[in-house]
C-alpha cells in the first residue's frame, strides 16, 4: 500500500511537470506564430511601400488578394503581393 502511495505521489509531480513544460510550449508557439505574422506584414508593406513609388499600390494590393483567393493557385500572403507586384511593375 505504502509502495502504491509513493508511485502515485511520483505520478502526480510527474504530470506537473508535464503540464508546465506542455503550457510552456504551446505559449512559444503562439508568439512565434505572432512574430512569424508580423514579419509576413511587415514585408507586405515594403512591397506595397515600393508599388506606391509607381502610383501602383491600390493595383497590386487588389491583384494580391485575387491571388489569394484564387482556389488554384496556393500561395503565402507575401508570395501573392510579390507576383501582384512584379505583375505590375513589368
Amino acid at each position: 500500500m505504502e509502495e502504491k502511495k509513493e508511485q502515485l505521489k511520483l505520478t502526480k509531480s510527474r504530470w506537473k511537470l508535464l503540464r508546465e513544460h506542455i503550457g510552456r510550449n504551446i505559449i512559444n508557439s503562439f508568439q512565434k506564430t505572432n512574430q512569424k505574422s508580423e514579419e509576413e506584414e511587415e514585408q507586405i508593406e515594403l512591397i506595397l511601400e515600393e508599388a506606391n513609388a509607381y502610383n501602383l499600390r491600390e493595383e497590386v494590393k487588389h491583384t494580391a488578394k485575387q491571388f489569394i483567393q484564387n482556389e488554384d493557385i496556393l500561395v503565402s500572403r507575401v508570395d501573392a503581393y510579390l507576383m501582384a507586384y512584379n505583375e505590375w511593375i513589368k
